[in-house]
């Protein structure tokens, strides 16, 4: 004999209540106020090591159109601007990019005596730069490009 249930509802035809909807919320919220400052913390990392990288590619450009060129080019950086730029001394053909607000030009050595902000470094047609090590950071990390005196290729190096 079928028996029959009056007034009750199979929980499968019931909806979502506002406690349950509440409660879902608060722990969504919780769970991205912790994540957030840590996915933050990971762009402005990237944003570091892309500017390295992008550094290191400039004076890889330079020492390779000077040889390519049999040009002498400058490898400029403008640490109170936050500017990188390449180009050749007869000023033909220039590039330069601007580092992230996030990053800034920590050290360069060897140290400049008139104290000027602005440092270049020359590359010979031959390829040759006087060695060089140019220290970006942020407020959580370091990172170096320093050159190899005996190839000319910079190298890039967390600190």
């Amino acid at each position: 004999m079928p028996t029959f249930s009056v007034g009750r509802v199979n929980r499968s035809e019931q909806g979502v209540t506002l406690l349950e909807l509440l409660v879902v919320v608060a722990l969504a919220s919780i769970l991205l106020a912790l994540v957030f400052p840590s996915v933050g913390a990971g762009l402005r990392t990237l944003e570091l090591r892309s500017a390295a990288q992008r550094l290191a590619a400039s004076a890889r450009y330079a020492r390779d159109q000077a040889i390519h060129r049999q040009r002498f080019y400058e490898l400029e950086i403008d640490a109170a601007a936050g500017t990188v730029s390449v180009g050749d001394l007869e000023q033909t053909a220039r590039r330069s990019f601007e580092l992230p607000a996030s990053v800034r030009v920590e050290r360069i050595s060897p140290e400049e005596t008139n104290g000027s902000s602005r440092r270049r470094f020359l590359f010979s047609p031959d390829g040759y730069t006087a060695a060089f090590q140019i220290v970006l950071g942020n407020e959580r990390r370091q990172v170096a490009i320093t050159s190899n005196p005996l190839t000319g290729f910079p190298k890039v190096a967390e600190l």
